[in-house]
């Protein structure tokens, strides 16, 4: 016998994904019209969504997602093994540059590695998988912010994140990738570029890093974005 669907909880999933689908926070009116439902309807089901903590509504009194989605986004990749799907990618930019790779996402107020492939030298840049990382100062969390959604860039600063400031953002767009460099004993330069799904979503980003000392940013930048165009063509099914 079959199992029907809960009616109810697809027409709420249907006003998650209006919500998401939308660049800026929406109204309550806007989306009863969008799903042919009554604002009535509507109005509780958004409110069934903020009380799971799925969106919120702003001083203004619209709708807009939370950021706990970003965090079952990352681990919806984990599960779909991005990490295993990128693996060789990583190794190659390693043998190419001789410095380290890594895979990361946002995560919350962060950029979380979820792979890394080290470099052979004696000297390399000493972070883990795991490792949660600033989203102002390195350039993973700085290409992952800039490819965000405007409205995560919006809740980040409203949540009291410290960001690059929106001029630097567009740098880092325009020339498809961010730098940034870790001062101390240890001094650390990277190189990060994006990832993309195929709906044009930033999903993730690839980073080259390792000591300041000899480190080839043109080199490593153009590694990277090369490394960047075969894992973009493989999530997009144009490439094995």
């Amino acid at each position: 016998m079959a199992v029907r669907t809960l009616s109810s909880v697809t027409k709420t999933l249907a006003v998650l994904d209006y919500v998401a689908s939308s660049p800026r926070a929406v109204r309550l009116t806007e989306v009863a019209k969008a799903l042919d439902e009554a604002r009535a309807a509507t109005h509780q089901r958004l409110i069934t969504l903020a009380d799971g903590g799925w969106i919120e509504q702003t001083e203004e009194g619209s709708y807009r997602l939370t950021l706990r989605i970003v965090r079952y986004a990352s681990m919806a990749m984990e599960q779909g093994n991005l990490g295993e799907r990128v693996a060789d990618v990583l190794q190659d930019m390693v043998t190419e540059s001789l410095e380290t790779a890594s895979l990361a996402v946002l995560e919350g107020h962060e950029a979380v590695i979820l792979r890394r492939v080290e470099s052979k030298g004696i000297l390399r840049a000493d972070l883990r998988v795991g490792a949660r990382l600033n989203l102002e100062r390195t350039a993973m969390g700085r290409i992952l912010v800039a490819h965000a959604r405007p409205e995560v860039i919006a809740q980040l600063r409203a949540d009291g994140i410290a960001l690059p400031e929106e001029s630097l953002l567009e740098t880092y767009r325009q020339q498809g990738y961010a730098v940034s460099g870790m001062t101390g004993p240890r001094a650390v330069s990277a190189v990060a570029v994006p990832i993309f799904d195929t709906h044009d979503n930033c999903i993730a980003a690839l980073a080259i890093s390792g000591p300041e000392a000899g480190f080839d940013l043109d080199k490593c930048a153009a590694i990277a974005s090369a490394a960047a165009d075969v894992v973009n063509a493989r999530l997009r099914g144009a490439q094995a």
